[in-house]
């Protein structure tokens, strides 16, 4: 059976379209303010750093196991959208 190819980094931009440099995505156990990890590998040997720091090109690797609480910022910290849930997330 074939497969689509998944798009192997996250993008996310500014409200102008522009890529989000420096951005800062926070993930957290959901409903509390304790970071949880999530890995720059598929099969979740390498955790990225928390927040996770977004690229030039406001991109970065990111993978889920299970549930998250999700909090976009841009590069000051300052909060764009979230938390939002993430529920069940596997890879």
């Amino acid at each position: 059976m074939a497969v689509i190819v998944p798009n192997g980094k996250n993008y996310f931009a500014t409200t102008t379209g522009e890529p989000l440099v420096g951005g800062l995505v926070h993930f957290y156990v959901p409903g509390t303010s304790t970071p949880k990890d999530t890995y720059t590998t598929s099969v979740g040997n390498v955790a990225n750093t928390n927040p996770v720091v977004l690229d030039a090109r406001g991109e970065a690797t990111i993978y889920c196991v299970g549930s998250y609480d999700v909090v976009l910022a841009d590069a000051d910290d300052a909060v764009i959208w979230g938390p939002e849930r993430l529920v069940d997330v596997a890879y």
